[in-house]
């Protein structure tokens, strides 16, 4: 039974208790919205601005844009643009996203590039192929291989690293030692997994 069918019942049976009310109409303007199947949507719930991003992530995984974030590509101002709109101003206002990030303590602030990367993560295979490049040919041993996956696995819960980061925080610090024969290729390789979620303003 709809809300409108329900409504209308129990008014119906209500009249019969009205005094004084011989031979006069009762019109009563009920608004409601109902579908095939008697399903009412005169009311839904508010949903929380997490899972407005986590169902239009869903529902939205092939756009370019979260492509290239997934893969670890370059994004450009349009592309930052667009995810400004997407989360700002489509799912929520900017003061929501930023109360958010805030309730979460997320280290992405304002980057809304880091915010969709630290969501929906990266392609963990992308991101050893593109470290591999700064080697030159190199290989590396079993303990920097494991620093390298916490690396790309921090990235993923948090959305962005940066030097600073791996140079005081841990577990980074603790272990950076590890990598003492590939310090300059490791700096090259988290300066461009800030850079490519940051680009240049004109």
């Amino acid at each position: 039974m709809s809300k409108l069918e329900w409504v209308r019942k129990e008014i119906r049976d209500l009249v019969q208790f009205i005094l004084g009310t011989d031979n006069r109409t009762f019109t009563i303007n009920i608004e409601d919205a109902v579908v095939n199947g008697g399903m009412s949507q005169g009311t839904a719930p508010t949903m929380t601005y997490k899972q407005r991003v986590i169902d239009y992530l869903a529902k939205n995984r092939n756009l370019p844009v979260l492509d290239k974030i997934f893969k670890m590509e370059k994004l450009e101002v349009n592309d930052i643009e667009e995810l400004e709109r997407i989360l700002w101003e489509e799912l929520g206002t900017k003061e929501e996203y930023l109360r958010y990030v805030e309730r979460g303590n997320m280290i992405c602030g304002d980057s809304v590039g880091a915010f969709i990367r630290a969501q929906i993560g990266v392609d963990r295979v992308v991101a050893v192929e593109r470290f591999s490049k700064f080697l030159s040919g190199a290989s590396l041993n079993t303990m920097q291989e494991e620093y390298l996956k916490t690396i790309i696995t921090y990235v993923c819960e948090n959305g962005d690293i940066t030097k600073e980061i791996v140079v005081n925080e841990a577990p980074f610090d603790e272990q950076l030692s590890v990598f003492t024969p590939y310090m300059l290729p490791l700096a090259k390789y988290i300066d461009t997994i800030h850079g490519v979620i940051t680009p240049q303003t004109a």
